[in-house]
């Protein structure tokens, strides 16, 4: 998926880690050949040639990822949408940082997308397209769920004790010895290194969307790499937002469409999820950044 996975954990005596790490690394190429969109033979891909044709039966991993999008797709209003693989592959093709070689090229590509045009049945676990040329990507939700997954086969392999970074989605298990909690530092916008936000996980997920790397070029305008349609897909590079939740799946995912929906209209879809944090940050001179929190009701009570 072209992000690099990290395992920290502490392995308790009689679990040998190299067989659970193995496991975990195992777990993570078997989730990426089923749901990236950079790699041809992944199954991502193959629903793609197929599922316009006839209903196209998926494994229980794809069908899981991909309901969780389309939920959040309707939740979002479609601010979230699993099928913009066609805009998102258009934009990275000129790499992070250029200019799309053809702009009117997006246009076009912008006509081969909607989330209503995907049926999933997640009891016979098939898909069908209702639009040829639809093409799919789950890269704003698909880190997330890889991180609880890691986790999970680390578990499963006796170490509880674990972290687990997926191209910075991170999903945090049980505590490291003697600690509260694992210590995560939140580096969402302005200089690298900079962090903002310093956070106590256990049993939790946090995930950030920002372009500080990631944005394209659109005439003279910076671009962030989360496109949305109603604002000429050039989303504020300027911005950053990061999601603490009990799953990595939620985090990433909230986090996508947060960003892609805008601070301003971000209260209908949180409304959904009342249990999340959120930390807003806004890029500017250092003296002068912004960073806005949302705090659910009950977490006074935690």
């Amino acid at each position: 998926m072209g992000v690099v996975v990290r395992i920290e954990a502490y392995a308790p005596e009689g679990v040998n880690p190299a067989l659970a790490f193995r496991a975990a690394f195992d777990r993570v190429g078997d989730l990426a050949r089923k749901l990236s969109s950079y790699r041809d033979d992944s199954e991502l891909r193959q629903v793609e040639r197929n599922a316009w044709r006839s209903a196209t039966s998926v494994s229980a991993d794809f069908a899981r990822v991909l309901e969780h999008a389309i939920e959040l797709a309707r939740k979002s209003d479609g601010a979230f949408d699993p099928t913009l693989g066609r805009v998102t592959r258009l934009v990275r093709a000129g790499g992070w940082g250029g200019a799309l070689p053809e702009p009117s090229a997006l246009e076009s590509a912008w006509k081969l997308t909607g989330w209503r045009h995907v049926e999933l049945d997640p009891e016979s676990r098939t898909v069908l397209f209702r639009r040829r040329g639809l093409q799919i990507d789950l890269g704003g939700i698909a880190k997330g769920f890889v991180a609880d997954e890691t986790l999970e086969a680390l578990q499963s392999g006796g170490i509880s004790q674990a972290l687990v970074s997926v191209g910075g989605d991170i999903a945090a298990g049980a505590p490291p010895p003697g600690k509260r909690g694992w210590n995560v530092a939140i580096d969402q916008v302005g200089d690298r290194g900079d962090a903002e936000i310093q956070l106590l996980l256990r049993h939790q997920a946090v995930s950030t969307s920002g372009s500080r790397e990631r944005y394209f070029l659109l005439g003279d305008q910076m671009c962030s790499h989360v496109v949305a349609r109603d604002d000429a897909s050039c989303t504020d590079v300027s911005t950053a937002v990061s999601v603490v939740a009990s799953s990595g799946l939620v985090a990433d995912g909230l986090a996508t469409g947060l960003l892609a929906l805008g601070r301003d209209r971000s209260d209908v879809l949180l409304a959904h999820y009342p249990d999340v944090r959120v930390y807003w940050a806004a890029q500017g001179p250092p003296a002068g950044r912004q960073l806005q929190r949302h705090v659910p009701p009950t977490e006074s009570q935690r």
